[in-house]
């Protein structure tokens, strides 16, 4: 197999560089064949992998942003049979856990030797793809403060700070979904097909197939009853409205609302969910499938 290695610097605020050495070993312990491009932005992550000739599978080295950067890129590329790989140096990792691939860089290049892969279902908002969830609202807000605290506190404790800092703003939206339907007073509205959100936050999810996913909310939540709810939302207890979809659909707010996914902003409402044409051809554990 031959490999491009697209490698973020900046991931986990500079500190996931710590971990390359060791991935390099392993690498060539393995006897992989490989090249490697240190990216300098994240929009160069989607250019190479979308453009990439004569490689068997390109590899995100990087957090969440690269992997969704060249994720996003392989479904754009030119060959159908080109496989998509995950180093993990970030530091939210839902998408290698829902997905069974592991962290630790030994195992992770342990997955990319065996190469076998299965191709996932992919959603889009306005076109652009996603991999965990998409959250309009106080979602983004929550998003925006982890990514800055993150580096400073880790995943779990700096999603949990800028969590409380939203919900004592507490922000409630009024949604329209597909331009027809009210869903009033929502605290927190997110569409996706994993049951891992952020920063150990995760919802009850059922098994979905293919061409399934959910849009999930919670509404006329108040500040004290907030007290209650939290402690679930590390559990996964069953809260809130949760909605099984297949049809593409569409969010709008009559006032302006931030937009979210995979830990990014990417503008405001309204809003289109669909699924992408084409299914990512992701290399994992041959036991590995959507949890």
């Amino acid at each position: 197999m031959k490999l491009l290695l697209l490698m973020n610097p900046s991931s986990r605020g500079g500190l996931g560089k710590q971990l390359w050495n060791r991935l390099f070993s392993a690498i060539e312990k393995n006897g992989l064949i490989y090249q490697k491009h240190i990216l300098s932005n994240i929009e160069e992550a989607y250019e190479l992998a979308k453009s990439a000739t004569g490689f068997d599978a390109v590899a995100a080295v990087g957090g969440d942003g690269t992997v969704n950067a060249v994720a996003a890129g392989v479904l754009e590329n030119p060959d159908p049979d080109l496989k998509f790989g995950v180093l993990y140096t970030g530091t939210s990792p839902d998408f290698c856990r829902f997905h069974g691939i592991p962290t630790e860089p030994e195992e992770a290049v342990n997955i990319l030797c065996g190469n076998f892969s299965r191709k996932i279902p992919v959603l889009v908002a306005n076109g652009k793809p996603f991999f965990c969830s998409c959250n309009p609202g106080m979602g983004a807000e929550v998003a925006a403060g982890a990514n800055r605290m993150r580096p400073f506190f880790g995943d779990g404790i700096g999603t949990f700070l800028a969590l409380l800092k939203a919900l004592l703003r507490n922000r409630k939206w009024n949604f329209k979904l597909n331009r027809e339907r009210d869903l009033a007073n929502c605290n927190h509205l997110l569409f996706t097909r994993m049951p891992y959100i952020a920063g150990g936050i995760n919802i009850d999810l059922p098994d979905l197939k293919d061409d399934e996913f959910v849009v999930w909310y919670l509404q006329d939540i108040s500040r004290r009853k907030w007290l209650s709810i939290l402690p679930g939302l590390y559990r996964g207890d069953v809260q809130g409205h949760l909605e099984i979809l297949k049809e593409s659909v569409r969010l709008e707010c009559p006032e302006e609302c931030p937009v979210e996914f995979d830990g990014d902003p990417h503008g405001s409402l309204p809003l289109e969910i669909s699924f992408s044409p084409r299914k990512l051809n992701l290399i994992c554990r041959k036991e590995g499938t959507e949890k």
